[in-house]
């Protein structure tokens, strides 16, 4: 498994010539104000605008450095507003509806173009760029499909956005070079009292990564369990999580390494969990219900092992009492025997 080529893959796409651009829309509507609209813009994965339903103003990203966007959301937020109000005719209990629209460049050919629709989470219609038409992704959604297929002038419009006006918008953004960044943290969770899953988190903006390991006492460790990414961060960073079962022997011998053009950064494991707790602690750290178990069965069987040793110990008194009393006394002489034999045997001796 080739950990650092699918790693440096994800760093390069941009360069590479694939770009993509989604305008990520969310209208809702909450009691006593109305709607509420938002919009986060992307470009390749970074986040770099938002917009809300309180100025319908663009807040660019520090990380724009160059860009021909608009500086409003204000048509994105009508074409929400109008969309949640005639769904909400058909579908009972509409609390929000979604849409992702944007477009996807490679080798300056027009990849793909998209704008899908969601209501309540799931997915609901989705636009054919090509053929200008909508496509129903649920059976709710098919008099919404045949009357927004008769809004021609309206299809034209969204069917030029995203394939003529969303590239362009590709041409013009150029992001801020990322500071070289490579952060890497080594932790554990525990699985028992023995074993722990190791996990090698790394986040990077770095472009020269070329290998991420695990590794114990030095030598790289080939069993892997699973691999979580590479994945973007929204900031322009990609992470990467590493993760190995290792027996909870010698926790000091566990380490990432991550190696670049010009560096090795390597990160020992200190035996803590994710929160700082030493391992060892968090694999006894017991819920309160299973530590008042244990203390009153702990204290019943001390209970039941008082209560054998005193009655062992009266059988024993009885029968001493019963040799010592001979058969021809009378009752009163027994009885007046058998209390003194009982305070000499329980008197405590000097």
């Amino acid at each position: 498994m080739n950990i650092c080529l699918l790693f440096w893959i994800l760093l390069l796409a941009a360069e590479c010539g694939s770009h993509s651009l989604e305008f990520l829309s969310t209208g809702r509507v909450q009691p006593g104000s109305g709607l509420h609209f938002e919009q986060v813009t992307e470009f390749d994965g970074v986040v770099i605008s938002h917009c809300d339903s309180g100025t319908q103003q663009e807040h660019f990203k520090p990380v724009l450095e160059s860009h021909n966007l608009p500086g409003t959301c204000t048509a994105a937020f009508y074409d929400v507003f109008d969309a949640l109000k005639a769904i909400s005719k058909f579908i009972n209990h509409t609390r929000n509806v979604q849409r992702r629209r944007g477009c996807i460049m490679s080798d300056e050919r027009l990849e793909s173009a998209f704008d899908n629709w969601a209501v309540n989470g799931e997915g609901f219609i989705q636009f054919d760029a090509g053929a200008q038409k909508w496509k129903a992704l649920s059976p709710s959604a098919e008099i919404i499909k045949d009357s927004w297929n008769s809004y021609e002038t309206r299809n034209h419009f969204f069917g030029q956005f995203i394939n003529e006006e969303c590239p362009e918008m590709i041409h013009q953004i150029k992001l801020r070079e990322a500071e070289k960044r490579t952060d890497l943290r080594v932790f554990a969770n525990p699985v028992d009292l023995t074993r722990a899953l190791l996990k090698c988190h790394v986040t990077s903006t770095d472009k020269s990564v070329r290998s991420v390991s695990l590794t114990e006492d030095g030598a790289t460790k080939a069993n892997w369990i699973t691999v979580t990414g590479p994945l973007p961060s929204g900031d322009g960073s990609v992470i990467l999580i590493l993760t190995a079962e290792v027996p909870l022997i010698h926790p000091n011998i566990y380490g990432c390494v991550v190696q670049t053009e010009d560096r090795t950064i390597t990160v020992m494991w200190d035996g803590n969990t994710l929160d700082g707790r030493e391992i060892l602690y968090a694999t006894v750290n017991w819920p309160l219900w299973k530590i008042l178990t244990i203390v009153s069965f702990s204290c019943v069987f001390l209970l039941i092992c008082i209560i054998a040793v005193v009655l062992k110990h009266n059988k024993k008194i009885k029968r001493r009492m019963k040799k010592r009393i001979p058969e021809s006394m009378t009752e009163t002489e027994k009885e007046n025997l058998r209390m003194s034999l009982q305070e000499t045997i329980t008197r405590p001796k000097d």
